[in-house]
């Protein structure tokens, strides 16, 4: 999974040297103006959503108001978790994965209704399935990442993380 890790980071960097928390060219939002934001995508995600969505009963870890945290553990042993984040970069996934050249490479675009973009990279090894996925809807890029340790379903896991992206968009705020 080091490509999509390397695609994380790197669309991290892009996204907060790119704008500031107004959109253009500027100073970084501060650690207050982050934690005070009034949206997050588990607002509008709950654990029966995405039970439903994934197939297999989890539990939502929301963190604190000082780390906040959008993620989805298994209740069984072997389920898969799922951590859910996002940026605001108003550039779009398009331009951000063209600025990281040949890591931007290794993330195959998926069909999500109502996307402008949407990417995922898959890293399946004999311990564990490891998949990451973006979406962008104006300037509102999302992401998920999956990991789930053998045995795994590969394309199970894909098919969840696809259908969690058209979700998130389906929730996405207005611009």
């Amino acid at each position: 999974m080091r490509a999509a890790a390397v695609a994380v980071v790197v669309l991290a960097s892009v996204a907060t040297t790119a704008c500031s928390s107004d959109g253009s060219e500027g100073d970084q939002p501060t650690a207050d103006e982050i934690t005070s934001v009034a949206w997050s995508p588990c607002d509008d995600l709950t654990a029966k959503d995405v039970s439903r969505i994934v197939g297999e009963p989890v539990t939502e870890q929301t963190g604190t108001s000082a780390q906040p945290r959008c993620a989805f553990t298994p209740t069984t042993a072997g389920g898969a978790a799922y951590d859910v984040n996002y940026l605001l970069f108003t550039g779009g996934l398009d331009a951000a994965l063209d600025a990281m050249g040949a890591a931007g490479t290794q993330l195959r675009p998926v069909t999500v209704p109502g996307a402008n973009a949407a990417r995922i990279a898959v890293r399946a090894k004999d311990t564990g399935l490891l998949v990451t996925g973006f979406v962008e809807t104006d300037g509102l890029v999302q992401s998920v990442n999956v990991a789930e340790l053998a045995p795994y379903d590969r394309d199970a896991v894909v098919a969840s993380t696809t259908a969690l992206l058209a979700e998130l968009v389906k929730n996405a705020p207005a611009s």
